[in-house]
Order: C-alpha cells, then sequence, then structure tokens
C-alpha cells in the first residue's frame, strides 16, 4: 500500500490486528472430558493515558473475551488475577468455570511484578496442574492439561516458543544484550512466557527463579521481559525437558485459527 503514509499503515495494521484478536473468542474449540487442572491469567490496570482516560469494562472485557469465552466453551477453569477492575466487568464475566481474584501490586513493572502475583497465587492453591498464559492473545482450542498428564515424566516444563533463534530475532537479540551485557544463548529457540505450564510446583520454582533474577537486575529492568525469561529457562532446563510447539500451542504470530493445537496463540 504505497499511498499510505507511515501513520495511516500504522493505524491500518492495529486495525486489522484488532479484528484478527476478536476472532480468537469464535474459534472452533472442542470439550474437556475431565479436565485436570486450572488455567490462569493475570490483567493488571496501565497507567491511565492523559489524552484517553481510563479503560471502562467493555474496553476490559474485549480485552479478556479470547481467553475466557474459549476457557469456558472447552470447559476448563480458569481463574483471572486482578488489582481493581471494574465490578460490572468482573460481573459479566464470572461464570461457573471462570472467577477472579483480587491481588496487590508491587514497585515492579506490571510485566515483571506479574511473576511475582502468579507465583504468590499458585503458593495457595492445591491444583496438580496449571497454565498460565497471556489472556489478550491466547484461545484454548482444547485441554491442554492431557498433553501435561500424557507426558509429564519426559518433560518438566510446557513451554510457548516462536520460530527463531535468539540470535536470529534482532529485538529478543537486543533485549538479551542490553540486559546482561552479552548474547546468551544465541542458537537456542525463543521460549515465549505467553504460555507456560506443567506441574505447579515446577511452574512455581520457576517463577522463584525469574524472581530471584528480576531481584538482581531491578535497577536496569527492560521494557520486557523476555531476555530474563529465556536466560532463566536456559540455565535451568535442558532442551529435553522442554514440550514446547505442536500440538500444544500454534505457531506464534500466524494467526492459525483452525490449527489442532491445544492452545492458539495468535
Amino acid at each position: 500500500m504505497p499511498w499510505f503514509t507511515k501513520q495511516q499503515r500504522r493505524r491500518w495494521r492495529a486495525r486489522r490486528n484488532q479484528r484478527r484478536l476478536h476472532r480468537l473468542s469464535t474459534v472452533e474449540t472442542s470439550p474437556a472430558t475431565n479436565s485436570t487442572g486450572r488455567v490462569i491469567s493475570v490483567v493488571m490496570k496501565p497507567t491511565p493515558d492523559p489524552q484517553c482516560g481510563e479503560k471502562n469494562s467493555s474496553d476490559y472485557l474485549d480485552y479478556m473475551k479470547p481467553w475466557w469465552t474459549t476457557v469456558n466453551r472447552v470447559g476448563l477453569r480458569g481463574t483471572i488475577l486482578h488489582d481493581g477492575l471494574p465490578e460490572d466487568c468482573i460481573d459479566k464475566a464470572t461464570t461457573d468455570r471462570t472467577g477472579f481474584e483480587l491481588v496487590d501490586r508491587s514497585e515492579l513493572p506490571i510485566l515483571h511484578d506479574r511473576h511475582r502475583v502468579v507465583r504468590d497465587y499458585l503458593e495457595q492453591i492445591d491444583e496438580q496442574y496449571v497454565f498460565v498464559t497471556d489472556i489478550a492473545d491466547v484461545a484454548f482450542k482444547r485441554d491442554p492439561f492431557e498433553l501435561i498428564a500424557q507426558d509429564e515424566d519426559a518433560h518438566r516444563l510446557f513451554i510457548g516458543s516462536e520460530r527463531k533463534t535468539i540470535r536470529e530475532s534482532r529485538c529478543i537479540r537486543t533485549d538479551v544484550t542490553d540486559q546482561f551485557g552479552s548474547l546468551l544463548y544465541a542458537e537456542r529457540r525463543i521460549v515465549n512466557p505467553g504460555i507456560l505450564g506443567g506441574r505447579r510446583t515446577e511452574v512455581i520454582e520457576l517463577m522463584n527463579r525469574v524472581l530471584r533474577c528480576i531481584e538482581e537486575f531491578k535497577e536496569r529492568l527492560l521494557d520486557s521481559d523476555m531476555a530474563i525469561i529465556n536466560k532463566v529457562v536456559y540455565d535451568n532446563y535442558r532442551a529435553s525437558e522442554l514440550f514446547t510447539g505442536f500440538p500444544l500451542h500454534s505457531t506464534f504470530r500466524k494467526w492459525e485459527y483452525h490449527t489442532s493445537a491445544a492452545i492458539m496463540h495468535k
């Protein structure tokens, strides 16, 4: 579209992505027969934009729609951790399958604080298996816990990933170098914490390691947690211990609406 200005192209892409994200809530799903775990996501309120003001209930419902609608349609049990969503938003999205838990914020940036929030919640529940996922760009196609039950003796962690290695992604390559001062694990495939699961105790252990790394680098944290997640995962897990890719999740950023993977990640 050469006749578009740069700003117009940016707005067009934003509208296209919103349409794609909305479609996530309507993907075809398969019902779970006897789901054995809990799926968890986090919604933290951003700092209000002076030009746009605070988000309203409708904004939050649209934001959460792919996640909570597919949780309900598949028949999973889900919890959304939040720091003060509007009450009418919570009322509209609460079902016998999906509930909300109020959490406290810390001084950490939202992207980093979410790991503490998740760790604290996981320590309070007694589920054997859990999945922690993003909420706006994730849809459940079928029960992901069947994969854990079938495969847990072979793999310790069930995690999202991307097609590129750390070296091949300019963004992640820059983040890792800026965060740690050198390019770590350059030839390893990028892991993406937008999907993260396994035994609850294993996920808690990973969260604790992530939080220790955040504490170590808290004076110069980036606007992304991808560098920290990749370092912590590859510091502590062999590639053979990670279950990633199909059939756990679709190809990231390929918008595979008709995938037979358990989870679609935009």
